[in-house]
């Protein structure tokens, strides 16, 4: 099994530089931030979906831009805890996924920058997990980073994924909290590097958000 993953501090992260490679050098982290431990052991237990389930809200008025970062809206997935737009582009080499989802029970009172953390840790954790099923899978974390993004604290991630039969696949993950509502942000990639893949994330957010914007005002 390879699983290469960079252990966190048990008690904090310090933001900004945290990875097992080289980070971007465009954000400057404020402060350090407390985050759960990532674990990689490959008991039953871990193998488990770990990500608390959100509560069912009301996401309508979320409009859905037709193109987001040079991709084309390829369809949607609704559920009541959340919403999934799927992107790609015209030659299907690139995709792009954003999910929209509300707090987990409990989470209402917790402030936004450990929610964020709390959030992309099972999420990392969920990534590891599936790694761990079959010894021909071989994760790698490459950076980690939470920061303050246009306002609202955010975490990132560059990933580099192994499976078997498969070419290596480079992957970025972005999440952010924005007025109580998750957005989750994942896009891989066989050509583009993971950096590409993570300014083309941050580049999506920011068009979304201002389509959310041009709607209401």
């Amino acid at each position: 099994m390879n699983v290469k993953v960079c252990y966190l501090l048990p008690l904090i992260l310090l933001l900004g530089l945290v990875s097992c490679g080289t980070q971007p050098d465009l954000e400057q982290p404020p402060t350090a931030l407390k985050l759960p431990t990532l674990s990689t052991e490959s008991s039953e237990e871990q193998r488990r979906p770990v990500t608390p389930t959100a509560q069912a809200v009301d996401l309508s008025h979320f409009q859905v831009p037709q193109h987001l970062a040079g991709l084309k809206l390829d369809g949607e997935i609704r559920t009541q805890r959340g919403r999934t737009l799927h992107y790609r582009s015209e030659d299907k080499k690139e995709q792009l996924s954003l999910t929209l989802s509300g707090l987990p029970t409990g989470w209402d009172n917790m402030p936004s920058e450990r929610a964020v953390a709390s959030y992309y840790s099972e999420a990392r954790q969920r990534r590891v997990n599936e790694a761990l099923q079959d010894s021909a899978n071989a994760l790698t974390i490459l950076s980690e980073t939470l920061l303050d993004l246009e306002g609202q604290p955010s975490a990132q991630a560059q990933m580099r994924w192994v499976e078997r039969g498969r070419p290596i696949q480079n992957q970025s993950l972005l999440v952010t909290l924005i007025d109580g509502f998750y957005i989750r942000i994942n896009n891989a990639s066989y050509q583009q590097s993971s950096r590409w893949l993570l300014q083309q994330g941050k580049r999506a957010l920011a068009e979304f958000k201002a389509a959310q914007k041009t709607v209401g005002s």
